[in-house]
């Protein structure tokens, strides 16, 4: 029973990681109706960041865990926001009025390029994170700044003005635009509110599991966009529960299967994951149009 437990914490921490890496795909989508495959990158230097500042806060205030994880938080999403705005200015709005082919392409040869800069610059090997003495379980701990982020970002769009302005450029661009908005500042607050959420996962990322290289935000970046599309890409509340159901379904395949097919899991869980969109293409919370709760 007790082993149970542990995977199921295990679970939702690494659900969580996804669910907010996908909110960064579905917000883009649902103010460009593009995707932004560059985004695993976003989620990778936000761990970059928050390996980085770990262990210099480590030194630098030896036995204050929680003020190296606010400092963390706070530099990775920032990190991350910083390079979202910085893709959605260079590499997507001189684009945004081409066809969504030549937007996909893009985003995919940046996705490569950051890659293959960051091995240039840091090397290919895996790094380990500063341990951090936390008097509860790190994933627990990981689990509720996820949760808390999730909460925020619900607040911000749907409880604030801003937030409805944003969602009002989603609906209807040109139609915001005639009404006073300006579209372009609402789809770039859009790219840095995703990037500094796939930032506060790097952060969970680095405390849950403890390592960094990269290209490591490849395979969560796919992961995290089929949580989005099988969500309902969209939909807030269809990525939140589908991340957290993917690290769940994960964990426990990897913790139940057979040990020789442990290599597999991967394959396994997308497959899966594959079958559902089969039988239902939309996702679960499917609709057309922009995002609504």
């Amino acid at each position: 029973m007790q082993y149970l437990i542990s995977q199921i914490i295990n679970g939702l921490s690494l659900g969580c990681v996804y669910a907010l890496i996908a909110l960064g795909f579905g917000m883009v989508y649902g103010v460009l109706k593009q995707l932004n495959f560059a985004h695993s990158e976003v989620f990778a230097v936000g761990t970059l960041t928050a390996w980085w500042t770990t262990s210099r806060m480590t030194e630098a205030c030896p036995g204050a865990p929680w003020l190296v994880i606010f400092v963390s938080i706070v530099a990775a999403a920032g990190a991350s926001a910083i390079l979202a705005l910085l893709l959605e200015a260079l590499a997507y709005r001189p684009l945004r009025d081409e066809p969504k082919t030549t937007v996909l392409l893009t985003a995919i040869g940046v996705s490569v390029i950051l890659q293959n800069f960051g091995i240039a610059i840091l090397g290919a090997q895996t790094r380990g994170f500063v341990s951090l003495d936390l008097t509860i379980s790190p994933k627990l701990f990981a689990t509720a700044i996820l949760i808390a982020s999730f909460l925020g970002v619900r607040l911000l769009l749907y409880r604030s003005v801003f937030g409805i302005a944003m969602r009002a450029v989603a609906e209807d661009r040109e139609t915001a635009e005639l009404m006073g908005l300006r579209p372009n500042l609402y789809i770039a607050v859009a790219f840095a509110v995703g990037g500094a959420c796939a930032g506060v996962a790097g952060v969970v990322w680095g405390i849950s599991y403890g390592t960094f290289h990269p290209q490591m935000g490849f395979v969560p970046g796919i992961k995290a966009f089929v949580v989005a599309v099988v969500g309902g890409i969209g939909s807030l509340q269809g990525t939140f529960l589908c991340g957290v159901a993917l690290g769940l379904f994960e964990c426990l395949v990897a913790a139940y299967i057979p040990s020789e097919l442990s290599g597999y899991r991967d394959g396994i869980v997308l497959s899966g994951l594959t079958l559902f969109l089969v039988a239902r293409p939309s996702g679960l919370f499917g609709r057309s149009g922009p995002p609504k709760v």
